[in-house]
């Protein structure tokens, strides 16, 4: 007597040899390719899949129990093993959205990438064509599917660069077959050639809608899409590069809730917890999620696990994203799948990973090592207000950013706690200002970040960052953040006419030393540093003044005061010192200068040794404009690393009215 396993495994095992048998052989047109990859196959099963019955996640409870406008889309992570191994976990989890759409009000399905295990084995990909028709046969059950690393022949060719002829993704799954199914909700595909006369159809893009009418649009990009470094000579391919490409979807779909998927973004850290970008994930955040505000969820499989990370947007709006992928588990993942709840109720991102194949089996019958569900939880989100005014921008053209503290005039506005650093690898310090210039990481000397750079939740009781980064220089070694080299800080004319400055500013920086701080340790390292030396500045702005010291520098001295070091409009200005500071307390520093003087403030008071001489605002080397913080420099080079904690650094291009300084806002 066959249990229902062994059902399923008489099944498969008749599914695989009609499969193999007609993979080896040759179609009426001399294809090779067996079944038509155009054509439903015949030979599906046609016995229930497991989990297609009355299984469903949770209790019984479906995610429209709570309310009307909660939406669901499925997600399919690698299903390479199941191509390969297990035709029927993968039969289970499309006939189960096929079978219970309705129920969960599952408005799109999403694959991961790698949808066979050998690119270029027949009989995988006509157990995915069997799978996917499931969901084909219902124009409301729409899909979308992209290529892994396993499905094309050469998995270190970029998207452009591959012989489309030979790939039997695109046979199987290619966009015009794509667009033929759902033509309704097939947005379109990447066309044209590159400069080699290659294109690159394995990039789509879909749109659906929930039950409130709102549109959302889905991208399905390859595992290893086209771009160009900035070292590298692209000029004329620019139109035919990936990212490229969908950048111009985006720009045609400017107020279009956008959920970005792809095969490779996010990685997990070896703890097994933590999210953290690949070398193509921060090229996607740097180039392409940061900037576009629509984007708001990444989903992307390929690496072992599950993780999610959440992180601002240049324009301080949440972007949620995603890695998941079952294949190294059970039986290959055991049929798990991913479910997303858009909760509009309650507001919120309801995570929650199902496998339909485990469902249908009696719990008798099931191994111990066999889960219905994992992986649930909820990210709180509010739809409403993250979908209003996508890519909104202020009077002047610079983008509109939804952050407390970031106001008129600011050029850069860092605040360094876990609620806006991307990752907990610190990834990325988002620009909060809206002007573009993000932090990321660099080191001088020995030693790794971890041991260097520490998010903290120890928070000032001014301002608004609600914790801090702690870093761990000794005046040699340690690790610092840093803008770009073309920082758009200091961008203003001077009296001349020349570029690279600001006529007039207030700058505040929030800090701690730690209660062991010592001159050995931590003198004369800096917490904001233009690296340029003023002699370099000087050099450039044709002034009669030099040294080795930074341009602009708020440091520390060896006697523990606050210095305030600076180039201005006429050449180097007195230094602004404070008295000084207690280890283990609080501070805000804020310097102004009207044109003519420059001031020093700490936590609210005016220093005495300030405002010596006439100084007009602050300049730099136009263009070449690289700020720093956690470290010094000295001629033009880093040194000195930063021995404390830093909560939040802001720089304005107006003298702020006392009320506004970050000193005055209660952080409690």
């Amino acid at each position: 007597m066959f249990s229902i396993k062994n059902k399923w495994l008489a099944s498969w095992l008749m599914t695989a040899a009609l499969l193999s048998l007609t993979g080896c052989g040759s179609d009426s047109s001399g294809s090779g390719h067996g079944t038509e990859p155009g054509a439903q196959d015949d030979d599906a099963p046609v016995e229930p899949a497991p989990g297609g019955g009355d299984g469903n996640p949770g209790d019984g409870d479906t995610a429209q129990d709570e309310a009307d406008n909660t939406f669901t889309i499925a997600v399919l992570p690698d299903t390479q093993k199941y191509a390969r191994y297990s035709p029927e976990r993968y039969y289970a989890q499309t006939q189960w959205i096929a079978e219970h759409y309705q129920d969960e009000n599952i408005k799109f399905t999403a694959h991961l990438g790698d949808v066979v295990d050998i690119p270029d084995a027949l009989q995988e990909w006509d157990v995915a064509r069997v799978a996917m028709g499931y969901l084909e046969n219902n124009p409301d059950t729409p899909y979308s599917i992209l290529a892994g690393n396993h499905d094309v022949l050469n998995s270190g060719s970029y998207d452009d660069s591959r012989d489309n002829a030979a790939e039997l993704y695109l046979q199987y799954f290619g966009p015009e077959r794509q667009q033929a199914i759902y033509p309704d909700n097939f947005g379109g595909y990447q066309q044209g050639t590159n400069a080699d006369g290659h294109n690159a159809p394995f990039n789509t893009y879909y749109t659906f809608s929930d039950d409130d009418g709102q549109e959302y649009l889905l991208l399905a990009l390859d595992w290893n899409p086209s771009y160009c470094d900035p070292s590298w000579d692209c000029e004329g391919q620019y139109y035919h590069l990936t990212l490229e490409w969908v950048k111009r979807v985006l720009d045609e779909h400017p107020d279009t809730p956008t959920i970005l998927t792809t095969h490779q973004l996010l990685n997990i850290d070896e703890d097994g917890e933590t999210a953290i970008f690949t070398e193509k994930g921060a090229r996607f955040w740097n180039h392409l999620i940061r900037d576009h505000d629509q984007i708001f969820l990444t989903i992307n499989g390929h690496h072992h696990g599950e993780a999610v990370m959440e992180a601002n947007n240049k324009f301080g709006h949440k972007v949620v994203m995603e890695v998941v992928d079952y294949q190294s588990g059970y039986w290959g993942g055991d049929g798990m799948m991913q479910l997303i709840t858009f909760n509009k109720t309650q507001n919120s991102l309801d995570f929650r990973s199902y496998s339909p194949y485990v469902a249908g089996l009696p719990e008798a019958e099931r191994e111990d090592d066999q889960e219905v569900s994992r992986w649930a939880f909820s990210i709180p989100f509010d739809f409403s207000e993250r979908f209003a005014n996508l890519n909104a921008t202020n009077p002047d053209g610079s983008d509109a950013v939804n952050a407390e503290g970031a106001i008129e005039g600011s050029k850069a506005y860092w605040v360094l706690d876990a609620d806006h650093i991307v990752g907990a690898n610190i990834e990325e310090v988002p620009d909060l200002s809206g002007s573009g210039n993000p932090l990321t990481t660099g080191h001088i000397g020995q030693g790794d970040q971890s041991d260097y750079l520490i998010i903290t939740d120890d928070k000032p009781p001014f301002g608004y960052a609600r914790g801090s980064v702690r870093f761990n220089g000794n005046n040699a070694d340690g690790y610092f953040l840093t803008t770009a080299a073309g920082a758009n800080i200091a961008q203003e004319q001077r009296s001349n006419g020349w570029g690279g400055a600001i006529q007039n500013y207030t700058i505040e920086a929030t800090f701690k030393l730690p209660q062991d701080w010592t001159p050995e340790r931590g003198d004369w390292s800096g917490i904001l540093t233009n690296i340029s030396s003023i002699g370099a500045v000087c050099g450039y702005h044709n002034f009669s003044c030099g040294g080795g010291d930074p341009s602009q520098a708020l440091a520390i001295s060896s006697l523990r005061e606050a210095q305030w070091i600076s180039v201005n409009d006429g050449g180097k200005g007195s230094d602004s010192f404070s008295w000084d500071l207690n280890r283990g307390q609080w501070y805000n520093v804020t310097i102004t200068n009207d044109g003519h003087q420059t001031l020093m403030y700490v936590n609210g008071s005016l220093v005495m040794r300030t405002g010596e001489d006439e100084q007009h605002g602050l300049v730099v080397i136009g263009g070449q404009q690289q700020w720093r913080l956690g470290i010094s420099s000295w001629d033009s080079d880093n040194s000195d690393p930063f021995y404390g904690n830093i909560a939040e650094v802001r720089i304005t291009n107006r003298v702020l009215p006392v009320d506004q300084w970050l000193y005055y806002h209660d952080n409690n």
